[in-house]
């Protein structure tokens, strides 16, 4: 066997090898239900448009204030058949009542990391979410973002965590 005879195995290797999911959960059914036990259930796997599917939850209310209680969903993206990116979207309304709606989120990241891409949420991760700062860290084969936007008014802030 020649090097050149070699070349299109090696090059199909390679392929299987970069294209192995970062989430070890990718069937969309299983991927939208993975909170459904936090409050977090989804409304099934739809077309968006063209070729991008996902699902997302309903937002969960995170305490009483008024006008707008914090609140929490849950949002999963990718092709027809395949999950490749769950999502956890707080926004803060109510920056009084700020840390339960952070613990909140950080006990939804944390099941969602065990069961999206099978290893713990990582500390630094965990540390990020209590604060509410910025972050993204490699996490087995992938990328754990922590992401937060204050907005224009100044009146509350959104913090997305993001598997891919």
């Amino acid at each position: 066997m020649t090097l050149r005879s070699c070349l299109p195995v090696l090059a199909l290797s390679m392929l299987s090898v970069s294209a192995d999911a970062a989430l070890v959960t990718t069937a969309p059914g299983e991927t939208c239900a993975l909170l459904k036990g936090v409050g977090l259930a989804t409304r099934g796997w739809k077309n968006q448009y063209e070729d991008q599917f996902g699902c997302s939850s309903p937002y969960k209310e995170i305490g009483t204030a008024f006008p707008l209680a914090n609140n929490l969903a849950y949002y999963v993206d990718g092709g027809p058949t395949t999950a490749s990116r769950a999502k956890l979207v707080l926004n803060v309304n109510d920056r009084e009542s700020a840390v339960p709606a952070h613990d909140e989120l950080l006990k939804a990241a944390q099941i969602l990391s065990a069961k999206v891409i099978g290893i713990p949420l990582p500390s630094e991760i965990a540390a990020a979410i209590a604060s509410g700062t910025s972050l993204s860290k490699s996490a087995g084969r992938a990328t754990v973002e922590v992401l937060r936007t204050d907005w224009p008014t100044g009146k509350g802030y959104e913090v997305k965590i993001v598997f891919e």
